[in-house]
This record gives structure tokens, C-alpha cells and sequence, in this order.
């Protein structure tokens, strides 16, 4: 035999090797899928004389366990946003209208736990800045759903790089704004203010500004800023709002 001859048949075996070696590795995950993909149809479509007469009461009860799923789902839903509203308004002791969209009311609420501030103080604070109406603008320019002003809002969406966020507009802004309020705690604590006041400086600057509230020495004697701050951090049990919880309106109330 020539070396030549040689050659050849030590090439074939090799790609003979490569191609034994190769279906070695593949030929187990192909099983396995070979395997699902007849488990996944068989569970569908039990074996039957005829494997291409497919029964209707195979798809009728495919269909009924979707819709009885789709029941379930939606009444779930439907006790879960019952249940976090009813929450949040016996701890804010603030009604949530029915214009006031669900997603917002659910985000708020999880923005407030995850920087730590309390839902009465997160929900009271956003009704008094607009009663829940996104569309509210004040006389000195501030906006939306928390009443920031322009250059607050941009300054915190810049720092907390909100464009990557994927919210929307009113998301944002509940986000600015609630962070915005544990900003200030840290600002005046790190300015060695008590642990007791660090909630009412906030949102008296929050309000008024904390240059006032630095050059006032605290609340600044202004009759706004000193009613927003009283109404937020009012006790529990209003008598008032538990007589009319049970007549909750759709009005939104006069903004001053």
C-alpha cells in the first residue's frame, strides 16, 4: 500500500473519529428534547386509533382552564387593590379618589417603603401637594403629581439617572419627590439636627425651601409652609375621616 493510500484512509478515519466523537456530545441533549417534545404532545393529545382526529373536548377544556384562570386572576386583583387602598388610607387617613389611577397608588406605595418613609407621610404629602391630579401647576412654577419645581426635578433626575428607570412621567416625579424627602432627612442630620425634628424640617423645606428653613432656623413663619407641615404630621384618629370614609367622593377638592 503507497503512503499516498495511506494518507487517505488515515483522514477518513479521522473525520470518521470527529464526526463518532461529535454525535456522542449531541445525541444525549437531542434525546432529552426528543423526549419533552413527546411528553409535552402526548399530554395534550393522549394516543388515539386515529392520531389526526384531535377531539374538540381537547381544546374545550384547554379553553375552559384559561378562562377559569383569567376568573381567578382577575378577582385576585381585584381584593389585592381593594386591600393595599383600604391600607393606605386608614394609615394616611387620606381617601384615594377613583380618577387616581391604581399603578400609582401601588408605585407610591412601594417607593415610600423602599426609602423609607412612612405611607401616612408619602400619601398626606402627595394629596396636599395636588389631590392626586397630575396636571396641577402653582403659581411659582412647581408641577405634577409631588409639585416639584423645574430645577429640583431636573437636578434629582440627573443625579439619579431617572432616564434609566423606564417610568413614566407621574413615576418619576413620585420617585423625585419621595426621594427628595429622605434627601433632606440626611441633609439635616448631617447638620447635626435631632432625630425628632429631622421629619419636620424636611417638609417644611420640601415646601418652603431649605434655604428658608437654614436662614429661619427652622419652620419659616410662613402660613403655608406652617399648615402644610401641621396637616402632614397631624396625629392619628381623625373623627372626621372615619365618618366619611364610607362615603368616599370622586370630587377633587379646591387647590389653593
Amino acid at each position: 500500500m503507497s503512503i499516498e493510500q495511506d494518507k487517505k484512509i488515515e483522514s477518513s478515519t479521522s473525520i470518521l473519529l470527529i464526526f463518532k466523537n461529535a454525535f456522542k456530545k449531541i445525541s444525549k441533549p437531542l434525546l432529552l428534547v426528543f423526549t419533552l417534545i413527546f411528553l409535552n404532545v402526548g399530554a395534550k393529545y393522549p394516543v388515539m386509533s386515529n392520531t389526526n382526529d384531535i377531539p374538540t373536548d381537547v381544546y374545550a377544556a384547554e379553553n375552559n382552564y384559561k378562562s377559569e384562570y383569567e376568573k381567578y386572576l382577575k378577582m385576585y386583583n381585584e381584593i389585592y387593590q381593594e386591600n393595599l387602598i383600604q391600607q393606605i388610607e386608614f394609615e394616611s387617613e387620606i381617601i384615594i379618589p377613583y380618577y387616581f389611577d391604581f399603578k400609582y397608588v401601588e408605585y407610591t406605595y412601594q417607593v415610600s417603603q423602599e426609602f423609607n418613609i412612612s405611607t401616612r407621610i408619602a400619601f398626606r404629602l402627595m394629596f396636599r401637594e395636588s389631590s392626586f391630579v397630575d396636571t396641577v401647576k402653582s403659581a411659582v412654577g412647581a408641577q405634577g403629581l409631588m409639585q416639584l419645581m423645574p430645577d429640583t426635578r431636573m437636578r434629582f433626575y440627573n443625579e439619579l439617572r431617572v432616564d434609566t428607570l423606564n417610568l413614566d412621567r407621574n413615576q418619576e416625579d413620585i420617585y423625585i419627590g419621595l426621594y427628595y424627602v429622605a434627601w433632606l432627612q440626611d441633609f439635616w442630620k448631617e447638620r447635626g439636627n435631632s432625630d425628632k425634628s429631622l421629619l419636620r424640617l424636611s417638609l417644611a423645606a420640601y415646601n418652603a425651601g431649605y434655604g428658608n428653613v437654614i436662614k429661619h432656623h427652622g419652620v419659616p413663619p410662613f402660613k403655608e409652609t406652617q399648615n402644610f407641615v401641621t396637616f402632614i404630621l397631624k396625629p392619628h384618629s381623625n373623627p372626621a375621616f372615619y365618618a366619611n370614609i364610607l362615603n368616599k367622593s370622586n370630587t377633587i377638592k379646591d387647590i389653593s
